[in-house]
Order: C-alpha cells, then sequence, then structure tokens
C-alpha cells in the first residue's frame, strides 16, 4: 500500500527506488542507481523547439514527475499519464479537437506519414529496414491501452516512465519536425 511521507523523510529515496543498480560504462561494474542518473536520463528528452510550446510545458511536467520517482515510486504512473497526455494533446493540436479518439489520432498520424518507426530513438539501432513502420503500427492499440489502464483505475505500478518519455518525445517531435517556431 502507498503510504503518505513523513515530513523528516521527503528528500529520502523511495525504498523502490533503491533497488535498481547500472553498469558503469567505463568500468562494467554494477553500482547503484542515484537521483543523478534518472536526473540525466530525463534531461535528455527533449522535445524540438518546433513543438508548441504549451505541449512542451505541459511535457515538463511529465519530465518532473519522472525525476520525482526517485522520492516517490509511483509517480512512474503519473508521469506516464502525464506524457500519454500531452501526446494527445500535441495530435489534437495537428489534427483538430474534433470527434476523433486518441487512437484514431494515432492511426491518422500514420496513414500521413508524419510517424515513422526510424524516428523512434528507442528502436532506430535494431531497425534492419529503414522503412520499417511495424512499430508504428502497433502504438494506435498499444498508447491507448496503456494510458487507459492509468486513467481509468489501476493498481498498475512498474518503472516504465522514462521509456514512455522518450517514445512519447520521439512521437511528438515526428509530429512538429517540419514547423517552424510554434507559439500558442
Amino acid at each position: 500500500m502507498e503510504k503518505f511521507k513523513a515530513l523528516d523523510q521527503i528528500y529520502q529515496a523511495d525504498a523502490r527506488s533503491l533497488y535498481f543498480s547500472i553498469v558503469d560504462r567505463e568500468t562494467g561494474e554494477y553500482r547503484p542507481l542515484e537521483l543523478k542518473d534518472i536526473y540525466e536520463t530525463v534531461a535528455s528528452v527533449e522535445l524540438s523547439p518546433s513543438v508548441p510550446e504549451d505541449v512542451r510545458s505541459q511535457f515538463n511536467v511529465a519530465k518532473n514527475l519522472a525525476v520525482y520517482t526517485w522520492f516517490s515510486y509511483s509517480f512512474h504512473q503519473i508521469s506516464e499519464l502525464k506524457a500519454f497526455s500531452t501526446l494527445e494533446m500535441a495530435l489534437k493540436l495537428k489534427f483538430g479537437k474534433g470527434k476523433n479518439s486518441f487512437k484514431d489520432l494515432i492511426k491518422k498520424s500514420i496513414a500521413s506519414g508524419l510517424i515513422k518507426d526510424k524516428g523512434f530513438s528507442l528502436i532506430t539501432e535494431t531497425l534492419e529496414d529503414e522503412d520499417s513502420m511495424e512499430y508504428s503500427k502497433a502504438l494506435p492499440d498499444v498508447i491507448p491501452y496503456l494510458r487507459n489502464e492509468l486513467a481509468h483505475g489501476s493498481t498498475m505500478l512498474h518503472p516504465g516512465s522514462i521509456t514512455n518519455l522518450a517514445i512519447c518525445a520521439d512521437f511528438i517531435n515526428q509530429l512538429f519536425q517540419n514547423e517552424s517556431n510554434n507559439k500558442i
């Protein structure tokens, strides 16, 4: 059960954050994960300046939540939910706020050629075919499912917020890659 942290424990890492370790790329040795590691990873996930300012602002909320998972592990899912809702916001800005569902907007972005597998940094190293659309074609089912699981009452808890931040960032960046200054 999630607990409300005592005031004197606010700045302490959530015990679940301490279960993880990372490999030091220089030495090959494992070391405990630190707040700095999370911060640096999250800081590397960026939206392009061509993305509308309001979208970038809301995405920064998701990023801040991802960093704060160090202190409150359950913020992973809140960060993910915010990232997914920011992606939906970006899609509505791109295609209009009509009656299209989140899933339909994702499908539309893929069908229009804006979204391609090669635009997702997490899979580009493993792509054998630069024109592949296999990953992208799965997204209309996967992303709304994950978002709905989080938004409609779930006890799902996993440390996937940073991975999903990166996926949402790559998706949003592709939506607006051919745009100039987008202040809303």
